[in-house]
């Protein structure tokens, strides 16, 4: 897990286009970039720095312009260099750099808004690191879109046809899919981050849809009976949004 056999990102250039395509408006907003949208809504102010983590191909600034702020003052940063370049690419007047949420390389308190979107449960874990770079960077908000289980589980998927798993159990590459407690990411804030007051915030904003439509991929992420599903995964998708007191 150290070796970074879990950063697989690079390898998925068809992942990077479809980013790349809603950053630039080919395909449909993310109904996690609306809905992100509405949470940042009670307490954003113009002029308000704000900082992406993970932020792919630069697809939330889009929706940020849209439904927040034309001018919003934004930084995003990715440690997968493509995505840092199709990014570039897109919105060649934003600012968008190479950079690891373990290791961010920024001031302390530097962002007004610092908002990390499904990245933190394909994080190896624990997470407490992350989240706790996430906060020091933050001058007063963070939000977090993140997978929460009513167990803890940790999940490495094998993202390519003929991985093998060698016999001592360790995967030549995988990508993490982890789930945990509310209770836990309480627990793990608690240390991380205890200057935060936490609200957890169940992402119900998003209506039908299906995103096999748009990448040829069965486990993309679709709706059944109104829960959103990947493969054989429930995802109960959350929003943790932090504000220091």
């Amino acid at each position: 897990m150290t070796n970074g056999n879990w950063k697989v990102w690079n390898k998925n250039e068809e992942y990077g286009q479809l980013l790349y395509r809603r950053a630039i408006g080919e395909e449909a907003e993310m109904e996690s970039a609306k809905a992100l949208c509405e949470i940042l809504k009670p307490f954003y102010k113009s002029g308000m720095t704000v900082l992406d983590v993970g932020c792919g191909a630069g697809h939330y600034l889009r929706s940020l312009r849209m439904r927040l702020d034309p001018k919003v003052n934004y930084t995003g940063v990715d440690a997968t260099e493509k995505y840092v370049a199709l990014a570039r690419q897109a919105f060649p007047e934003a600012r968008f750099i190479v950079g690891d949420i373990f290791a961010l390389p920024f001031r302390d308190r530097e962002f007004d808004i610092v908002m990390c979107n499904n990245v933190l449960y394909h994080l190896p874990p624990p997470p407490g690191k992350p989240l706790s770079e996430l906060t020091r960077v933050a001058k007063k908000h963070a939000v977090i879109r993140t997978v929460f289980g009513e167990r803890n589980y940790i999940i490495r998927e094998l993202p390519y046809e003929g991985e093998i798993i060698h016999a001592d159990g360790e995967i030549p590459s995988f990508n993490f899919f982890n789930m945990y407690t509310e209770d836990y990411y309480r627990k793990v804030l608690s240390q991380a981050a205890p200057d935060w007051k936490i609200e957890i915030i169940p992402d119900t904003f998003w209506k039908d849809f299906d995103v096999r439509q748009e990448i040829d991929n069965p486990t993309a992420t679709h709706i059944v009976d109104g829960k959103q599903v990947s493969g054989n995964l429930i995802l109960d998708f959350r929003f943790i949004v932090l504000e220091r007191k």
